[in-house]
């Protein structure tokens, strides 16, 4: 295993990183659209280097830093194309259910379950702009109070690699910043 392009700072992280579920899924990716930089890990570290500019407090940069750990370590069991975001078989549902074995935090484990669908909603726009709008309202309502998480993490996942910040741009207008 190669060493990670970021630090860990608290034991929950340390002990993510000692997983070998985790650790298999961070080595996954080669460099396509919307992920240049190929590894998952780096990703991650793309990401919590933009953590650190959304963050509103210490608690919730460590929030956001333990869903950028694990949003995307289990796309290597996932494949996008076979399963539709907040299912069993998406990527993030896996990734939810593993943060669930080190955190008590329902708020963020569903943040990390459902973080790709803001996206999809956008990626539907021009078929159903009707739906698209309808799946956006239907996912503020699912987070409830973990919305503004959602929206700092939204952010920070998609201000990397070559990702257009129109997607980020069109959810904050629907939501009304």
């Amino acid at each position: 295993m190669s060493e990670l392009p970021f630090a860990l700072e608290t034991e929950t992280e340390r002990a993510i990183a000692a997983d070998p579920e985790w650790r298999e899924g961070i080595e996954w990716g080669t460099p396509r659209r919307g992920h240049p930089e190929g590894a998952v890990k780096t990703h991650i570290a793309d990401v919590l280097a933009n953590v650190d500019r959304e963050a509103a407090s210490p608690d919730e940069r460590r929030r956001l830093r333990l869903a950028a750990l694990v949003h995307d370590s289990f796309k290597y069991r996932a494949p996008e194309s076979s399963a539709s975001v907040g299912g069993d078989a998406h990527h993030g549902s896996h990734a939810a259910r593993f943060l669930e074995r080190f955190v008590d935090d329902p708020d963020l484990v569903e943040v990390v379950r459902w973080h790709d669908e803001a996206f999809a909603a956008w990626m539907g726009r021009r078929r159903n702009p009707v739906r698209a709008e309808a799946r956006v309202r239907a996912l503020a309502r699912r987070l409830g109070p973990a919305l503004p998480l959602y929206r700092r993490f939204f952010r920070a996942d998609n201000a990397t690699g070559d990702k257009s910040p129109k997607s980020v741009e069109w959810f904050e207008e629907l939501l009304g910043r």
